[in-house]
């Protein structure tokens, strides 16, 4: 019998690698919301929503209401996947965590991908909550074939002008909201730093040149060559946004350690797999950037045991025990 999963995001890579693995009886259905409630009211379905997008109190708060109802008169289920404690589109947190804790509430399952995030939902919540992973992100960055030819020219430009081949440092990050600043004015202008940061705003009088920032638009089929090279490079995280980004794992599939900022759950999981370090304060940063380098094998090892552990494998599995 078909089982149907409803998805008011389109699919990324990532729950792709989940969904496509879970059941061959499964069929997909992304689009609209009114066409997802079409299809909601009438089969039994698995809702899911990975994303909460704060279309003002009252259209947010209905729409979520009837979801609820629909899926009672389906015999549906609601699964949410929470990705960010704080959504990138909530202006207030309290209006966030209100909306948060209403889904969580009228959820019947919830997955997390890492453990620190439960104690961020409601305690009644925690016997309905699994915690995921990510996996290896390789095979989806060579796999990109999309060239920028805007970045290409402005990244040559400045490897020569520098006269190096590979930048020390390198933050590649789709996220709105970061704290790359804390690096940007703290690091030694002896290390190059290469951001990747889309659509994100950067004052840029101040920036010496050992800096590059590209922030008009996505790079992607460029990305693989820069992570490939034999340059023992370091991933920078800005993220201080309550969740686990994607570049935590991109970087260890590349076996190149990472810096990261005080914040949970990335702190976590540096103390517990130590393919990083954590910055805690200005003074912390240089000294990290020196104790990185001069052990870069021994952190690589590390990347590799993370990304072992931490599967798509594991995560389909966790998955399948829910969506059944």
């Amino acid at each position: 019998m078909k089982k149907y999963i409803l998805c008011e995001s389109i699919l990324g890579f990532k729950y792709k690698m989940i969904f496509s693995k879970l059941d061959k009886d499964i069929v997909i259905v992304e689009g609209g919301f009114i066409k997802l409630m079409k299809v909601l009211i009438r089969k039994k379905s698995f809702y899911h929503i990975r994303y909460i997008k704060n279309r003002g109190f009252i259209l947010t708060f209905f729409r979520l209401v009837l979801i609820y109802f629909c899926a009672k008169i389906s015999n549906s289920k609601i699964i949410f996947t929470c990705h960010n404690i704080y959504e990138h589109n909530f202006k207030s947190r309290l209006f966030n965590d209100f909306i948060r804790n209403f889904v969580v509430l009228i959820s019947n399952h919830i997955f997390v991908f890492h453990k620190d995030l439960i104690n961020y939902l409601p305690k009644y919540s925690k016997n309905k909550i699994s915690v995921a992973s990510f996996g290896n992100y390789k095979n989806f960055i060579e796999s990109q074939t999309i060239t920028n030819k805007d970045f290409q020219r402005n990244y040559s430009n400045w490897l020569n002008k520098k006269k190096i081949k590979s930048p020390d440092l390198i933050s590649i990050s789709a996220a709105k909201k970061n704290k790359l600043f804390f690096f940007i004015e703290n690091i030694e202008r002896k290390y190059n730093f290469m951001i990747i940061s889309p659509f994100v705003y950067f004052d840029t009088m101040d920036i010496s040149d050992n800096i590059f920032i590209y922030n008009k638009t996505f790079v992607k089929y460029e990305v693989n060559s820069i992570l490939n090279n034999l340059h023992q490079k370091i991933g920078i995280l800005g993220h201080d946004n309550f969740s686990v980004p994607t570049s935590v794992y991109m970087f260890a599939s590349y076996n190149i350690p990472v810096i990261v900022l005080d914040c949970i759950p990335l702190n976590s999981i540096i103390n517990e797999y130590r393919f990083g370090e954590i910055v805690k304060h200005p003074n912390d940063l240089n000294p990290c950037i020196l104790k990185i380098q001069k052990n870069y094998k021994l952190y690589q090892s590390r990347c590799k045991e993370f990304i072992n552990k931490n599967s798509w494998d594991n995560s389909i599995e966790i998955h399948k025990s829910v969506f059944k």
